[in-house]
């Protein structure tokens, strides 16, 4: 909780000082916006099917607020949640902001609270998202004792795009998100000349333990100017929608049993997922961490 503090006081700081300074000629927010969009394919081999949703509003000449929103299906399990951004930006040459977020799935739940940036040099466009998360995840699944514990830790995010056209944008990138390391790659590409605009998108995630997420879709955007090009809506209307990934669950059906020490203590010498042996107070349960004397994990009764 101290970290997350912290965490808050840094975005907020940061948001006062650039607020201070004197904005561009453009608003954050050309006006109010949104966007929709569905997307199909996999996450870690599991099918899935999501639709996004963002609204963006201008609350002044130089800050922007926008609300998130993400419903589907991974692995036949509802997926759901939403994020809120709060921003200052001139779309000459900068974004920054704070951002919270919640999403559940199967029974998981992740809660965020970071800070958000943008760079924009030429046709390149840098950004980031980095700051705290906690993973909630339930105690049982169906009769498996779950061996995953509750996590909270830092989270980030990095991209670097590039305009290849006004209308059409290649992105790579870099995630540590639950403990683990991922690498990115998207595209986009907007098709113009219509009432409402929509875009083409493909992105994929490769990463820690033979991750892999590869999705495709189709993308709307609402807003007053539907010829204003796909540059533009990225830097002058709303910030990215961003969704985490969700850790895999590791249960007692897999009788990797701890090695446990000698009684009374029964401590565990590695906090790898793992089942308390028999004999042990906490037999047939995941070994439960002590905070005191340092912290350490043990199979004996709550000190």
């Amino acid at each position: 909780m101290r970290f997350a503090q912290q965490v808050v006081l840094v975005v907020v700081a940061s948001i006062m000082s650039a607020l201070a300074v004197t904005a561009g000629d453009l608003p954050a927010v050309s006006g109010p916006n949104g966007k929709l969009s569905v997307e199909g394919g996999t996450f870690d081999d599991q099918g899935a099917g999501i639709a996004l949703g963002s609204f963006a509003v201008p609350l002044g000449p130089s800050v922007g607020l926008q609300a998130d929103g993400a419903l589907g299906s991974i692995d036949g399990d509802v997926m759901g949640g939403g994020g809120l951004h709060l921003f200052t930006r001139d779309p000459s040459s900068y974004l920054l902001g704070v951002y919270g977020s919640y999403h559940t799935w199967d029974s998981i739940d992740i809660w965020r609270l970071a800070g958000e940036g943008e760079l924009y040099l030429g046709r390149f466009t840098l950004s980031g998202l980095a700051g705290y998360e906690s993973v909630e995840v339930p105690s049982t699944v169906g009769d498996l004792l779950v061996l995953t514990p509750d996590d909270k830790h830092f989270f980030g995010q990095f991209d670097a795009s590039y305009y290849i056209t006004d209308d059409f944008k290649v992105t790579g990138g870099y995630r540590y998100l639950n403990e683990a390391s991922f690498g990115a790659a998207g595209a986009e590409y907007l098709i113009r000349g219509r009432d409402v605009p929509m875009s083409l998108f493909a992105r994929g995630n490769f990463g820690d333990g033979d991750y892999t997420s590869v999705t495709g879709g189709l993308k709307i955007y609402l807003g007053s100017d539907p010829n204003k090009s796909l540059i533009d809506r990225n830097r002058r209307d709303d910030p990215e929608n961003y969704l985490p990934v969700f850790p895999k669950l590791a249960t007692s059906g897999g009788t990797n049993y701890c090695t446990a020490g000698p009684s009374p203590m029964y401590q565990v010498s590695s906090p790898t997922p793992c089942v308390c042996p028999s004999g042990t107070p906490r037999s047939g349960q995941g070994p439960q961490y002590i905070p005191a004397l340092g912290g350490f994990y043990t199979c004996g009764n709550p000190v």
